[in-house]
């Protein structure tokens, strides 16, 4: 296969991966800032929200693994007070409706200009009113919601759980919340010139709502490599088998979602016929998601196919750059698929 080139892309740089028969092929473009360090296996990208399905879902599948989560029990049942005094009450959506995104939960609120206080802005998620009864509506704050359930039930913090559970068994060593704490800002791609924050982000998560809680979240935060990623979706592609999640991985993928109900989700993933973003890979049977800062995952666990992109898209801004990366994501998808064709 030749290496990838394009010389229309959002943001600064890329990296990108494709599996095909048990093999990566990796590339890497561009350098992180105006001409700085070339981009490499081991450059951090902020994953904006494929936190959700790095961090935050496999952390729920173990908890129902080990019994200590009921996809279909309420909020309410672990925190009692979710949803005081409102009809429909968030305290009556299940595990499951979070997970899938079917809460009636708004896709999303300024926390951030609310306050920094974590405790505070968790209490104002669970009296947030629904407003999308009965329809998907891909929710950020299901996902922190369920970010706030792990650590309750499991009485430790997403990032400690996250490396025990996930990361140290997988070999992930580069992956991490906040990584200014481990890495140097050059070691970190650069996200968006941010005009509430003055400054660039580099190993600055950029998504606000999760800097307002202090880095760590379940819908956002945590900054991966190329490198960590394959090793991910190589467990995804096995089925998760070294974590012991085969039968959990089973359930998410019998799940077929609700084709008349855009964006069409199992628990976690995004499933077809809302993986537009991955051109040719767009058919029933594979499973993806994107993140806001120009990151993808998708899979098709029965080929054993996956394709890994990370694209800093909102460098230096976020403004008329959506069309760009989706457009910069279904080519890349194109030409990994089609070139095993």
């Amino acid at each position: 296969m030749k290496p990838f080139k394009t010389d229309h892309y959002p943001g600064s740089c890329y990296s990108a991966a494709f599996r095909s028969q048990g093999r990566w092929v990796t590339y890497s473009h561009g350098s992180h800032r105006n001409g700085g360090n070339p981009i490499t296996n081991n450059s951090l990208f902020d994953l904006a929200s494929l936190t959700k399905v790095v961090c935050t879902l496999p952390l729920c599948l173990i908890l129902i693994k080990e019994k200590q989560f009921d996809l279909e029990k309420t909020l309410k049942f672990y925190v009692s007070s979710a949803g005081w005094f409102q009809d429909p009450s968030l305290g009556d959506v299940t595990i499951s409706d979070l997970l899938s995104h079917t809460s009636g939960l708004p896709a999303w609120k300024p926390l951030f200009s609310i306050s920094k206080d974590p405790e505070v802005l968790r209490a104002n998620v669970l009296q947030t009113s629904l407003v999308k009864n009965g329809v998907r509506c891909y929710s950020d704050l299901g996902m922190i919601l369920l970010g706030h359930l792990i650590e309750r039930i499991s009485g430790t913090t997403l990032d400690v759980l996250l490396n025990e559970w996930v990361l140290n068994p997988l070999g992930m060593n580069h992956t991490c919340f906040n990584p200014l704490n481990r890495y140097k800002s050059d070691d970190c791609v650069a996200t968006e010139d941010c005009g509430w924050r003055k400054k660039i982000m580099q190993g600055t998560v950029h998504d606000e709502n999760a800097y307002a809680m202090g880095g760590i979240s379940g819908h956002a935060g945590l900054f991966s490599t190329i490198e960590d990623l394959t090793k991910y979706m190589d467990a995804w592609c096995d089925y998760l088998g070294e974590l012991g999640l085969e039968e959990e991985v089973h359930r998410i993928i019998e799940i077929k979602g609700d084709n008349q109900n855009l964006p069409n989700f199992t628990l976690g993933w995004r499933i077809a016929p809302s993986l537009e973003f991955s051109g040719v890979g767009n058919y029933e049977g594979a499973f993806g998601h994107t993140g806001y800062t120009g990151t993808s995952l998708w899979f098709d666990p029965v080929k054993n196919t996956s394709i890994i992109v990370l694209n800093n898209r909102v460098h230096p801004t976020r403004l008329e750059t959506d069309g760009s990366i989706r457009n910069f994501r279904e080519t890349i998808h194109n030409y990994f698929l089609e070139s095993t064709e």
